[in-house]
């Protein structure tokens, strides 16, 4: 299990360097000119019409301001959020949960040029793009349970939606401003069309103001050192995979989703009204105990448990009250059947499930857990047991005659004289 999470990790770190690696073989990809060979050739040799290059910002020349803020920008970007709270049952009781939830995203760009001294060329920031220059503008909370429909942020009013019953009480709102300034040298990549830099119609827009050499040099790092970590991390989990110790899943503390014979007892945790399904793998029939059994908690699961078969006709059920143990007897032949845990009352938490764990075992008199030698009556001769089927044969085979006891020895009778 171990090595599994490693290997997980180091996937996830290589998934982010090889992202990185994207990027940058994007940006070495896109045709490079500059502002003023743009200006009088608006043409790109990338057949999907790619194109980066890199200048000093000019102000728009219609202003674009942060809403909040009033902030001269290029792009901004407000998330508005509604902060709730409500009551949730989980087995371990009843608490009350805070969260949020977003409720709206106001975005706006500006066209504006850029010039590195040859002339300038006109971009579009309108549909946002990929901006590692993003400043925070404006954050606060507006707290309290009474609310009207419109609320103001700085400058910004807004409009609440409707919002439905199920989704707790409002005790509040939040507006988070972000903004790319009016200011500095910027490196932009996107599509060439008419005369202006676009955002590609299958790609995001890309900007910078770490210039295209430093943003070149920002994408290396990351891609070496995720490369590197992740890397090292894999070969690690490799090892620990191998290596580490083994679980058999019959014996595991978890439950899986497949069981054969007679199970230790594992746990796991049902979620929903219908239950948890589990395939029971009968090789040797007999008689079994199906047993669920519910763990001491504030708001206990009353267990209920049943055995079907391949036709969906129940072979044996139980249920208990809460807090209880649940067992299901059944008398299977080999085969495949199904086991199913479920909340006998009807009952289900708000959040979490309720825990139990699951067993299976041999009914006294039932199958045994593996396959044993068969006893030998101690009163057969020799080699007779090859031939002895079962009970009725041994009770059946033949006696051998007891041999005579020897005479008692003693002291010869005397003779009478």
């Amino acid at each position: 299990m171990v090595g599994v999470i490693v290997l997980v990790i180091a996937l996830a770190v290589l998934g982010f360097g090889f992202m990185n690696h994207l990027k940058g073989k994007r940006i070495l990809a896109a045709p490079f000119k500059k502002t003023g060979d743009l200006a009088k050739n608006p043409v790109s040799e990338d057949p999907k019409g790619a194109m980066s290059t890199e200048g000093a910002v000019q102000a728009p020349a219609k202003q674009l301001l942060a809403p909040c803020s009033k902030t001269p920008c290029l792009y901004y970007e407000v998330k508005i959020e509604r902060l709730w709270e409500k009551t949730e049952t989980t087995q371990d009781g009843t608490k009350t949960v805070k969260g949020s939830t977003t409720l709206d995203t106001l975005k706006n760009g500006a066209t504006f040029n850029l010039d590195d001294g040859t002339g300038a060329i006109e971009v579009d920031f309108k549909q946002g793009g990929d901006f590692d220059m993003m400043k925070d503008g404006f954050k606060k909370e507006l707290n309290g349970r009474s609310w009207s429909s419109n609320i103001k942020f700085g400058e910004l009013e807004y409009d609440v939606p409707p919002i439905g019953s199920s989704d707790g009480y409002t005790i509040g709102f939040k507006a988070t401003e972000k903004y790319v300034p009016v200011e500095g040298n910027l490196f932009v990549l996107g599509k060439i069309e008419g005369s202006k830099i676009i955002k590609p119609g299958w790609r995001s827009m890309m900007a910078s103001n770490k210039g295209r050499d430093g943003l070149l040099a920002s994408v290396a790092k990351k891609k070496k050192f995720s490369f590197i970590g992740g890397g090292v991390s894999a070969v690690a989990a490799i090892p620990l995979m191998i290596f580490g110790p083994k679980s058999d899943p019959q014996t595991s503390s978890y439950c899986g989703s497949t069981m054969s014979d007679v199970r230790a007892k594992c746990h796991d945790n049902v979620s929903s009204k219908s239950g948890d399904d589990f395939e029971w793998n009968v090789t040797k029939g007999g008689k079994f105990e199906v047993v669920a059994i519910a763990p001491n908690k504030k708001i206990a699961l009353a267990p209920g448990v049943r055995v079907e078969g391949s036709d969906g006709k129940v072979l044996g059920e139980g249920s208990a009250s809460l807090g209880g143990t649940a067992i299901a007897h059944v008398d299977v032949k080999p085969g495949k059947y199904k086991v199913v845990v479920w909340p006998a009352d009807g009952f289900m938490v708000d959040k979490g499930g309720f825990d139990y764990d699951l067993e299976i075992r041999a009914a006294s008199g039932g199958a045994p857990t593996a396959a044993e030698p068969a006893a030998v009556d101690p009163g057969l001769p020799a080699g007779a047991e090859d031939g002895v089927k079962d009970k009725e044969d041994v009770a059946a085979a033949p006696a051998e005659a007891a041999p005579a006891k020897p005479a008692a020895k003693g002291k010869p009778a005397k003779k009478k004289k």
